[in-house]
């Protein structure tokens, strides 16, 4: 037991960290490398746009409505017009960042997909008969589905929250210094709970992904293997695994 958790151990030790491993599927899929810069701007403008309401409202309420020399009208107009003009830019920005996001991710997908299909058949059919089916199944189905998510909707939050942690802390420097840096001491803490976290529940994941495996195992082998499980009257204990 002992010489299994060592092993267990030493494969989370030589387990690739999260940007290796997006920095690897960068490599392998040089489609979602395609107007990449472009998107990245696309998200910045957008953590940008998410930042003027609060600032408008701000200006409003401190200069315009409640100023030294009473509400001023002209002024609550202008701000409004230039926060109701950005958040426009914000909105179409945000339409390209999704669109471009899910025709890219969606290409690189397809190929992927075409790829590992082609993999698998390569494969010599001893492989193949010591393999899980599931395990096979997983990898063209659920992984891709797990990607699929990932740079669709994780990978876009990533772009758009790192893009508005450097806003908001040069908007917070800029009123008060004191401020971003108070904000700065909790985040950082945050920071490293967040990635020691992710450490555990990367391990949970994979236990999920054998789950699905074998789960997928014994619904393929029931199937493809009916006549035997008949011949062999073995139907209870069948039925019961699954």
């Amino acid at each position: 037991m002992s010489t299994d958790n060592a092993t267990e151990r030493e494969q989370e030790r030589n387990e690739p960290g999260p940007f290796e491993t997006l920095g690897r599927g960068l490599r392998l899929s040089p489609e979602l490398r395609s107007g990449l810069a472009f998107t990245l701007v696309l998200a910045a403008i957008t953590s940008i746009g998410r930042l003027v309401v609060p600032v408008s409202a701000q200006k409003v309420l401190d200069n315009g409505l409640f100023g030294a020399g009473g509400p001023d009208v002209r002024y609550v107009l202008g701000v409004t017009a230039i926060g109701i003009g950005v958040l426009a830019v914000t909105t179409a920005s945000n339409y390209l960042m999704n669109k471009r996001l899910f025709i890219v991710t969606e290409t690189a997908l397809a190929n992927l997909r075409r790829r590992t299909f082609r993999h698998i058949h390569d494969l010599s059919m001893l492989h193949q008969q010591s393999e899980r089916r599931g395990s096979l199944t997983a990898r063209v189905t659920t992984d891709i589905d797990t990607v699929s998510q990932f740079l669709q909707q994780g990978g876009m939050q990533i772009i758009t929250s790192l893009a508005q942690i450097v806003v908001a802390t040069a908007v917070m420097i800029v009123y008060s210094w004191q401020l971003a840096l108070a904000v700065w001491v909790v985040f950082v803490p945050v920071s490293l709970l967040i990635k020691w976290l992710q450490k555990h529940l990367a391990n949970a994941y994979s236990n999920v992904r054998k789950s699905v495996a074998m789960m997928l195992s014994a619904v393929s082998e029931s199937v493809v293997g009916a006549g035997v499980v008949r011949s062999y009257g073995v139907g209870a204990r069948t039925s019961q695994r699954l």
